[in-house]
């Protein structure tokens, strides 16, 4: 029987029309997630990770437009990265989780609460009835946990899930997810700029620049031998490693995708780019699971 991966997404490929002209925020993505795979995406915002996850949640506004060939449609739920204003502050966070259970007779209050409680919220009952901003930014963020839960997903993306919290609650909730993934074997897409957070979390990673993958790797594997220039300076930005003093950071910033440089989009910046680097953007180099576009082996 052939090996059936959970999502294949190829050519992927997002616009919008700016100015007249129609322009391309993800351009040719290519990737793959296994069932119970825990795939990261990283890079600085403005990279296009977040209209990738919108693509796969079937979130995108009416007025973008899409091209892939991608096979394997799995039940798909995504966190957000700001809980407060993903949440509707009107409605009670129990009525708003009972409305998104996806089968029809398991709508009860019964079920919501054991989704509260299954995500680590105290006084599931007594939650029920209560407004987002009675809850504390950890709290409002398990609560879109549970709601994604109620979707009974094979996908669960989540988009920079604990960006707006403080350390303590990040690591709670990055176990929280470990504990979901291994009890109901989730594949997530975990989305972020928090190399460390990947480091740990994450089993393969995928690095994104100017709306292209540029290099992706088990995650071990990445962090030990990262072959793309725009990685490896990542990294770098990450360990707060130092110049003569100063923290060492990445000159300029992520253009804007009106007017992407031609060859690889990430010359500008680099500090090893050639004359062939403006010019062409460079083949995709694989070392068993280890792929990259740079002309750098």
């Amino acid at each position: 029987m052939p090996h059936e991966r959970r999502l294949d997404v190829q050519n992927l490929t997002v616009q919008y029309k700016i100015e007249g002209n129609l322009v391309a925020v993800v351009d040719r993505v290519s990737f793959y997630i296994e069932p119970g795979e825990i795939v990261a995406l990283v890079g600085e915002s403005g990279c296009g990770k977040t209209q990738v996850a919108l693509t796969l949640a079937g979130l995108l506004p009416k007025t973008a437009f899409v091209k892939q060939t991608s096979t394997g449609t799995p039940q798909t739920a995504m966190i957000f990265q700001d809980p407060l204003n993903a949440l509707n502050p009107v409605i009670k966070v129990g009525k708003q989780i009972f409305e998104g259970i996806r089968k029809k007779e398991r709508r009860k209050k019964e079920e919501v609460v054991s989704l509260l409680d299954s995500v680590g919220i105290d006084e599931p009952e007594k939650r029920y009835d209560q407004y987002p901003h009675e809850f504390s930014g950890g709290m409002r963020q398990r609560a879109l946990i549970a709601m994604a839960l109620a979707r009974e997903p094979e996908l669960l993306i989540a988009d920079e899930p604990t960006t707006a919290l403080d350390v303590t609650i990040q690591a709670q909730i990055i176990n929280l997810l470990k504990a979901l993934h291994k009890e109901k074997g989730l594949s997530i897409l975990f989305i972020s700029h928090d190399l460390s957070l990947v480091k740990s979390f994450a089993q393969r990673t995928m690095v994104m620049y100017a709306g292209r993958i540029v290099e992706s790797a088990p995650t071990d594997v990445l962090f030990k031998t990262p072959k793309h220039p725009y990685t490896k300076a990542l990294m770098q930005v990450a360990s707060l490693a130092k110049d003569k003093n100063n923290f060492i950071t990445i000159d300029g910033s992520v253009p804007d995708p009106r007017d992407y440089p031609s060859g690889c989009p990430f010359h500008p910046r680099c500090g090893v780019a050639e004359d062939v680097c403006s010019r062409e953007f460079p083949e995709l180099i694989t070392d068993q699971d280890h792929n990259w576009n740079c002309i750098h082996k």
